[in-house]
């Protein structure tokens, strides 16, 4: 399609060619998966990046989002210019036909033998670039402009013919047109500094009428792979990633929704910006080793390339026919020479010699923490917004765009610190474990934590409460404990509050008090002295127990809470849901009455939990 007239078209040739091989990558993202057969498990589902939908099927799915917002800083010359790329794919489906009636008609097929070509069915994608008008960057605060976009509908018809040059079938293509709108708009940044933001939204606007169609029909009338190349004239463009400390406010400030801004090319002229829905590094490049592109960058080549040779040739004639680039790949692997070979095997970055500097062997490897007493990761604290922060606080959080690309999942989650590391530069790191991972015990004994900057974690300021349910359940209604929280509904639990079954372990439970709770609710069966399945809450006085009388082979409240003050521990606060058993014979199974109990015990706990949590008196532990 035409685009609009550009005042300097040598901007936009000169900036982005620099960006062409990983733009590229990026365009073809999970294109077609390995072993690159339309019958692949993996291949069934399609476009899984930077899909921009027709926004009333984005709303009636949920699945998929109608647009994506591009923010970016800029550091400007005396007379500053923007040139903004959009690329992207348009689905076109192909339908394959066979002969019928003698060659006199056609009709659809799964699959036809072309050759030795296994052509299938399959969305093949048609590749589009739209520029928009060079852009004066100063004065900002310009009206913001809009560019309609339209990639038009088409149909078109290829015959297949076979070695003797006969017509067995055709493929029949056919593309939907696709409506987009692109907003762009100059603004001042935020914060110190004569910085410059840039904005750049880009929407589907396609009319949808296909309620409940499959997200394949959707796909066809989608804008896919959508990334945005950025270039500027004497201007730089500011790291999203490490900003400069006068642009922290600026970067902060910014929103990007859907798609990851980096610097890319020269990194001197730091002059062109991708913004795509790939998760990348400032400057990320194709690797020199690599022979082509297998449409998953976060693969590694050479063993794609072996899995390739594994594929029957039925296998292969499939994956021909699904596509050209499916195509392209198996033939590039099955020719490859062995000197490509060798080079995806491994890479020499240099061959400067390094010249030994003798240094007396440290008795400690530097690595080590008895390297230097002073620092105890597991005891160490230090301050975070005002809060002492160390092994058992309790934190959200906050991944900034310098963390690893895996670490951004984590935005959100509720973790609880297990160390705090100091580097070797310098640099303290906090340690922490997901609160929510069921591997979470496996990983600490196995000493591997999550670690993030202290600015990237938020301290939680609520309640730690533990509801411990305990008893024997091979003894009648000392199975109360127990019975209770299994009908306790996690969901419904306040932020800060964990529910667990600790049975006759009373050990086990002290050990889990070590870990620092603001309060310890109990739910036990227990002599009250009124009739069976009676209900009562009550406060014991933790300061009165000796742990010096204290059998540990024996479970109830005042054993767990001896045994914790045993071991140094203690629980500010500390509240028993008891009930009145009707048998503490052998058996397993609640007494009717006890049994009818276990509602009202429940509904006993969460009012206890409202109690703790809303006590104006009891301050949380940090």
């Amino acid at each position: 399609m035409s685009a609009p007239t550009l005042h300097d078209p040598s901007l936009r040739t000169d900036r982005f060619a620099s960006a062409r091989q990983v733009a590229d990558a990026v365009l073809y993202e999970g294109y077609v998966l390995y072993p690159y057969r339309a019958s692949a498990q993996k291949n069934q589902l399609r476009w899984q990046f930077g899909v921009l939908a027709p926004p009333a099927y984005a709303t009636s799915s949920g699945s998929e989002r109608s647009a994506m917002r591009t923010e970016v800083i800029v550091d400007p010359g005396d007379q500053p210019r923007l040139c903004v790329r959009i690329r992207c794919l348009q689905a076109q489906h192909r339908r394959v036909e066979a002969t019928s009636d003698g060659g006199v008609s056609y009709s659809p097929v799964d699959a036809l033998d072309v050759n030795g070509t296994t052509v299938v069915p399959w969305d093949e994608a048609v590749e589009h670039e739209i520029d928009l008008d060079v852009a004066d960057l100063l004065p900002s605060g310009q009206a913001t402009r809009e560019h309609r976009i339209t990639l038009p509908a088409g149909d078109e018809i290829e015959l297949l013919r076979d070695h003797r040059g006969e017509i067995v079938g055709r493929s029949v293509r056919r593309r939907e047109e696709v409506d987009g709108l692109v907003r762009t708009s100059i603004r001042d940044a935020d914060g110190a500094g004569q910085f410059v933001k840039v904005s750049v939204t880009v929407e589907n606007t396609t009319t949808w009428n296909g309620d409940g169609a499959n997200r394949d029909v959707a796909m066809r009338r989608s804008l896919i792979a959508v990334h945005t190349l950025l270039a500027a004239d004497d201007a730089k463009f500011v790291s999203l990633l490490e900003p400069t400390a006068l642009a922290d406010d600026a970067v902060a400030a910014c929103v990007n929704d859907g798609t990851f801004p980096v610097l890319i090319g020269d990194a001197v002229a730091s002059d062109v910006m991708l913004s795509s829905p790939i998760i990348l590094y400032d400057f990320p490049a194709i690797a020199p080793e690599s022979a082509g592109d297998f449409c998953d960058s976060t693969e590694i080549d050479e063993i794609l390339a072996l899995r390739v040779l594994t594929l029957t040739d039925e296998e292969k004639a499939e994956a021909r026919g699904t596509d050209p680039r499916a195509a392209a790949i198996i033939d590039r692997c099955d020719g490859m020479p062995d000197e490509i070979w060798s080079r995806l095997h491994g890479a020499l970055r240099t061959l400067r010699p390094i010249e030994p500097v003798p240094e007396p062997e440290p008795s400690v490897p530097w690595w080590d923490p008895g390297q230097d007493s002073s620092f105890d990761p597991f005891t160490d604290t230090m301050d975070i917004g005002g809060v002492e922060v160390g092994t058992g606080t309790r934190v959200r959080l906050r991944p900034s765009r310098r963390a690893d690309a895996h670490d951004l999942f984590y935005a959100g989650r509720l973790a609880t610190v297990k160390g705090v590391f100091n580097d070797v530069d310098g640099a303290q790191h906090v340690a922490v474990a997901l609160d929510d991972d069921p591997a979470a015990d496996m990983l600490e004994w196995q000493g591997r934590f999550l670690y993030f900057h202290p600015d990237e974690i938020e301290v939680l300021r609520t309640l730690r409460v533990l509801v411990a349910g305990i008893g024997n359940i091979f003894l009648g209604d000392d199975g109360f404990g127990v019975e209770v929280i299994k009908h306790i509904d996690p969901a419904m639990l306040p932020d800060g509050t964990t529910a667990a079954d600790f049975g006759i372990r009373g050990v086990h439970l002290a050990y889990e008090l070590l870990e620092g709770y603001d309060a310890l609710v109990l739910v036990d069966a227990m002599p009250l002295g009124e009739p069976a399945g009676t209900v009562a809450i009550f406060e014991p006085d933790v300061e009165s127990i000796d742990p010096t009388g204290v059998d540990a082979h024996s479970m109830n409240p005042a054993v767990v809470l001896g045994l914790l003050a045993g071991m140094g521990g203690h629980v500010p606060r500390v509240v028993v849901v008891g009930c009145q058993p009707l048998t503490l014979d052998e058996g397993i199974g609640l007494s009717e009455p006890v049994a009818a109990a276990v509602g009202p015990a429940v509904e006993a706990v969460h009012q206890v939990l409202a109690d703790i949590h809303s006590a104006p008196d009891k301050e949380p532990q940090s």
